[in-house]
């Protein structure tokens, strides 16, 4: 897959979220997000995980980490981070989504099979 993941936009969504600047990263991901960039996909899904400058929603971290996760970017682990991190949504659960220590295991796993290791 060839994809500028690293876009303009992203770079300075990017370096927002280092800043802590969550409310200014969100409004330059949802756009990224709606183009397609997995990438945004990815900090959006943490956002929501986290409630980085929206409330938690552990329904729209799940369907983003999925949707990362099934394209299998290999590019930055891009695809294994989605896994590792819907892994870790699983171990501690997140309004609404409830702790499943069998769903943490599996996308552990997944991330491990697809290069991720802590």
């Amino acid at each position: 897959m060839t994809q500028d993941f690293n876009c303009p936009e992203m770079l300075r969504a990017s370096e927002a979220i280092d800043n802590r600047d969550y409310l200014a990263a969100f409004e330059l991901l949802v756009p990224l997000v709606a183009e397609g960039n997995p990438k945004a996909e990815l900090n959006l899904a943490t956002f929501y995980h986290l409630g980085l400058g929206v409330a938690p929603n552990g329904e729209k971290a799940v369907d983003l980490y999925l949707r990362v996760g099934a394209m299998n970017i290999q590019e930055e682990h891009i695809s294994s981070l989605a896994y590792h991190n819907l892994s870790s949504l699983y171990v501690c659960g997140c309004p609404p989504i409830p702790r499943d220590v069998s769903k943490a295991g599996k996308y552990a796993q997944l991330a491990k099979d697809m290069g991720f290791e802590m």
